[in-house]
């Protein structure tokens, strides 16, 4: 287990850049920290998360600053898979289970909000982002096709869901082009875009809104102070009458002992060299966004140009690997060994902020006068972009729905910031193996 003293943010120093990050222009912003600043609200973090807050919170007439301490989307929501999904990490009835009906209501419709929320804004603002309309849930064990009409039966009886398609194992392989799938189940609620691209668009709009864009500028530490909080960046302060992290698996120990309620755990992505649209569609017939049901789980899907992203296994140690590429090839040419003539153009990771119940954390600290939102779990495009509305929404004394997600109970991975890589890297132990013994 490696471990050292950097912030999570510079892991990524040293990469040679995403897919994603190849296929959008820089943001328009000029803001330079110069001088000591106050503002109404301060938002720390240039993802999903805080771009959203950012938005909505200065259309709703506040003075916003944003912090992020490398470039706008140089974390999670520039590097994941792009699958925007409804709902949350966990399903309906583990929800019933541990939470109740009524409260795991609230959840599912929070969850259907988000995607049209998302929606919506590539809508009204005409953002192009690669949307396609589709995710496939791909059956890995036997006893899977079971699970998936068991889960379709249920959501249509309880909560009127009829997006769900279950294929069998004849159609499953011919709907993609791999031997290893015993069934799955499609998804017609969900939808795979380019998340950066929509990140992008999101924060040219808050620059319209006059939201002042800070990059390449970490916030240090934060101090409570009687009416205000002072952040402090590393040569000079900002008075903000409001805080707002977002920093997800980049959190480090910013708002303290909250990081041990979450394991940052690295997940790594690459993208091949374009296949062209009839071979791709060889491969995926409707161009389905797809993600298979072992623990670790393979997640994929092609880019706007006919690319394969392939995203896919886990690392715990505090540094990225050094030959990321080939961890992750191992694992595709397992599910298409046909891409194997096709060379590798970029390959990536990113840092997940993965919540013991794998459930978002909402809450406040300070008085109120901070809010935060991390540990989306893995499922967090859609979900990022909601907490954005829900926060403006509580700092505007509405607190229904951001109290829907801040009610949940977490519970901290036991061992500090020392231990808990190695404990929770021993405690899914059992997962891996089930994934190996029970697939490929």
């Amino acid at each position: 287990m490696i471990f050292n003293k950097k912030s999570t943010y510079e892991q990524h120093d040293n990469e040679k850049g995403s897919f994603y990050h190849s296929s959008v222009n820089p943001i328009k912003s000029k803001d330079i920290l110069d001088q000591d600043i106050n503002v109404d609200v301060c938002v720390i973090g240039g993802g999903l998360t805080g771009v959203s807050s950012a938005l909505n919170i200065a259309k709703k007439g506040y003075s916003v600053a944003l912090f992020e301490a490398r470039k706008i989307g140089a974390g999670a929501s520039g590097r994941n898979g792009g699958h925007l999904g409804v709902g949350m990490r966990k399903d309906q009835i583990y929800l019933e289970n541990k939470l109740g009906k009524i409260h795991a209501k609230q959840l599912w419709d929070l969850g259907l909000e988000a995607v049209e929320e998302t929606l919506n804004l590539i809508k009204d603002n005409n953002i192009d982002c690669a949307l396609v309309k589709g995710i496939l849930a791909a059956g890995t064990f036997e006893n899977d096709y079971k699970q998936f009409e068991f889960e379709a039966e249920y959501l249509l009886k309880n909560y009127n869901f009829d997006a769900y398609r279950i294929l069998n194992k004849d159609k499953i392989q011919n709907e993609i082009n791999s031997n290893i799938y015993k069934s799955g189940l499609l998804n017609l609620r969900n939808y795979h875009i380019n998340p950066l691209k929509l990140l992008i668009a999101l924060t040219d709009l808050a620059i319209k809104e006059k939201v002042k864009i800070f990059e390449n500028t970490p916030i240090l530490k934060l101090e409570d102070h009687k009416d205000e909080i002072l952040v402090i960046a590393a040569k000079h302060k900002i008075k903000a009458k409001k805080v707002v992290v977002g920093c997800n698996g980049y959190l480090d120990n910013l708002i303290g002992k909250k990081a041990n309620s979450f394991m940052p755990i690295n997940n790594y992505v690459i993208a091949t060299e374009s296949l062209g649209e009839e071979k791709a569609k060889d491969i995926i017939r409707n161009n389905y966004a797809v993600h298979d049901t072992r623990f670790i789980i393979d997640y994929y899907r092609f880019s706007e140009d006919w690319r394969m992203i392939f995203g896919g296994g886990e690392t715990f140690s505090s540094q990225f690997l050094k030959d990321s590429k080939n961890f992750v090839l191992e694992r595709m040419y397992k599910v298409f060994p046909q891409l194997q003539d096709y060379k590798v153009d970029y390959s990536w990771g990113g840092t997940l902020a993965i919540t013991v119940n794998r459930l978002p954390m909402f809450g406040s600290m300070m008085n109120e006068k901070l809010i935060y939102a991390f540990g989306y779990s893995g499922h967090g495009l859609a979900l990022s972009i909601l907490s954005g509305k829900l926060i403006s929404e509580k700092i505007n004394g509405i607190n229904e729905k951001f109290d829907a997600f801040g009610k949940i109970k977490h519970i901290n991975i036991p061992g500090g910031n020392f231990l808990r890589r190695p404990i929770y890297s021993s405690a899914i132990f059992y997962y891996k193996l089930r994934d190996f013994f029970n697939s490929f």
